[in-house]
């Protein structure tokens, strides 16, 4: 498994396609790529790549910007263009991350996101502090949060106090609820539910940053509001850019 690697950038700057299949076949089967996925989840990489700003909130507290500096990355699970890694499935991700010291806020991870590669739905909140691209303070009070402290601070790289990509899912057949009752695989359908915003910490490498940490944690998150700039994409949760929408997908009430 070679992502966030030297040896992956080399593959691609070489115009090799990589298409990554690691999950169970019967999820590979539900969660087929398709070229309407791929149209809604271009729509979101033109919309975040205009955008100079990134901020996201949630009603447990979160409130954060990033300033957009680096390339948006596209995953609808199929490799159609030189140079390209994707994996299925991938549920339309679009991705990007911030300038080095371009990101400042709070990020309150609230009961119900999961914390990956744990496995785990969140009990009790978890809160972080970004100051210039950081993490300087892992806050919260239960278990999950001194096990997040722990396992960042066990790498003993300051760089894993850094931020990795930020962006959000697409697909609306991936399943929130996929963990209760499975724990194969490596979450890829957790990360691209429909409206989630997948908060991400550690190496920024993939995009062209300079951090290369090996500690990283995707987070996704429900029922968060996000803007590129002053548009809003997903607002509670629900995604309102009518571009990026599914046809069969009512906003929720």
């Amino acid at each position: 498994f070679m992502l966030f690697s030297d040896e992956l950038s080399e593959i691609q700057q070489a115009g090799t396609r990589i298409l990554t299949c690691i999950e169970p076949v019967d999820l590979l089967a539900r969660m087929f790529p398709t070229e309407e996925l791929k149209r809604r989840t271009d729509a979101a990489v033109e919309v975040l790549s205009a955008a100079s700003t990134l901020r996201f909130t949630n009603r447990a507290g979160t409130d954060v910007t990033y300033r957009i500096g680096y390339p948006v990355k596209a995953q609808y699970g199929y490799a159609d263009q030189p140079g390209q890694w994707d994996h299925w499935p991938s549920g339309g991700m679009v991705l990007t991350c911030g300038e080095d010291d371009g990101i400042d806020g709070r990020v309150v991870v609230d009961r119900g996101d999961i914390l990956l590669p744990f496995k785990q739905y969140v009990q009790e909140p978890i809160e972080f502090v970004i100051e210039a691209g950081r993490i300087v303070e892992i806050g919260g009070d239960g278990y999950q949060a001194e096990l997040v402290r722990q396992y960042i601070a066990d790498f003993a790289d300051p760089d894993a106090y850094g931020l990795s990509h930020i962006g959000w899912g697409l697909d609306e057949r991936a399943k929130w609820a996929a963990l209760a009752t499975d724990s194969r695989g490596h979450g890829m359908e957790l990360r691209a539910f429909l409206g989630n915003v997948l908060f991400s910490t550690g190496p920024n490498d993939l995009v062209g940053g300079p951090n290369h940490t090996s500690c990283h944690l995707d987070i996704p998150m429900r029922n968060c509001s996000l803007w590129c700039d002053d548009r809003p994409v997903i607002v509670d949760g629900d995604v309102v850019a009518h571009e990026m929408r599914p046809a069969e997908a009512p906003l929720r009430i």
